[in-house]
């Protein structure tokens, strides 16, 4: 769970430097953090999209596809 905090943090961080819509690759390096700590979960199928709308409060769109949940005991394994 830290290292879920911790990459929440950051996302939060570098969301909140940004004032003008998300550049392409500030929403790729979002989406790599995302895609790293969903692989600790689940067995992830292709990438993780992320779409963020302006509007207040931010909207934030999150969308993966996975083939099954890493069962508890494996958590921490890298996809």
């Amino acid at each position: 769970m830290r290292k879920l905090r911790e990459n929440a943090l950051r996302t939060r961080q570098v969301l909140e430097r940004e004032t003008q819509p998300l550049t392409e690759e500030c929403r790729a390096v979002i989406a790599k953090d995302v895609a790293r700590t969903l692989g600790e979960y689940f067995c992830l199928t292709g990438d993780v999209t992320l779409r963020v709308v302006q509007n207040d409060p931010l909207s934030i769109v999150i969308e993966a596809k996975a083939e099954s949940i890493l069962p508890f005991g494996v958590m921490g394994r890298r996809s």
